[in-house]
């Protein structure tokens, strides 16, 4: 009996669909829980009332975007502990990818959330110079930048009269490459505490820092991390559809494989005969 060729575009349609249904139904696939995102979030969790938090680095929106899934779920944490969060972007289009977080998180008041700008979280504009940004940054917050990211003044948002240095900041999240940077002078010059969520390929290249810096640097990996964290959190997202995506669509590549093979012998039967 002559099996059907696998053409190449049945094939990748459905692929598409298999990422697709993940987004619109989450399966919930199950996954290992990494100890140590549990004591991120117990991290997180620990930040209270009045607490600030800074997010920030450097890096590009394309990147980045792997970091979201914790980094919303952590905005939601946040908010619902009445803490702080000062967005501190040190490249371009980490202004975007902070903003977008924040509104993915439906945290602020406009979305019913507690947060209102300005007094719960600030989005501060990009900050040139790299390294000698990140240092005045934390020497001396007002003198590093003077507005927010729309050009209102620091002295009329009133969440920056009580961040004013390194010294005021509780914790640090960066969801960008430039992780490295935020432990040197953050972490270990300053002592602040520095949580990284991870791109699945900086992990390895940064993890070393965890056994450096015991209980004061931990990090995510990649979109599992992410979906790690939501599931603590309790409201699943992009990090739990896409473990759900890569789970449906590694069982969907064994069964095209076996399907292949079974052609390739049907067809070398029919030309043996």
């Amino acid at each position: 009996m002559a099996i059907p060729e696998l053409k190449s575009q049945y094939i990748w349609a459905v692929v598409f669909i298999v990422y697709v249904i993940p987004v619109l139904i989450p399966i919930g696939a199950p996954f290992q829980m990494s100890d140590i995102t549990m004591e991120i979030y117990d991290k997180i969790n620990s930040q209270g009332e009045g607490d600030i938090v800074v997010v920030g680095g450097a890096y590009v929106f394309a990147f980045d975007l792997e970091s979201s899934a914790a980094l919303i779920a952590a905005h939601k944490v946040l908010a619902e502990n009445g803490a702080r969060v000062v967005n501190a972007p040190f490249a371009v289009e980490a202004v975007q990818f902070e903003k977008y977080c924040i509104d993915a998180a439906r945290v602020d008041e406009k979305y019913g959330g507690p947060w209102k700008y300005g007094r719960d979280y600030v989005q501060l504009p990009y900050m040139p110079g790299f390294t000698s940004a990140i240092v005045a940054f934390l020497d001396d917050v007002h003198t590093a930048v003077a507005t927010d990211v729309e050009g209102t003044p620091l002295s009329e948002l009133p969440l920056m009269d009580d961040f004013r240095n390194w010294e005021d900041i509780s914790l640090w999240i960066c969801p960008h490459w430039s992780f490295d940077l935020i432990v040197r002078f953050a972490t270990a010059e300053k002592g602040i505490p520095a949580i990284y969520f991870a791109q699945a390929a900086a992990y390895s290249r940064y993890a070393p820092y965890m056994m450096t810096y015991p209980d004061k640097v931990w990090m995510t990996n990649g979109f599992l991390g992410g979906a790690q964290l939501e599931k603590l959190v309790g409201v699943p997202g992009l990090g739990t559809a896409a473990i759900d995506a890569y789970a449906i669509l590694s069982a969907v590549f064994v069964v095209f494989v076996v399907l292949g093979n079974i052609t390739e012998w049907s067809k070398e039967e029919e030309e043996e005969e």
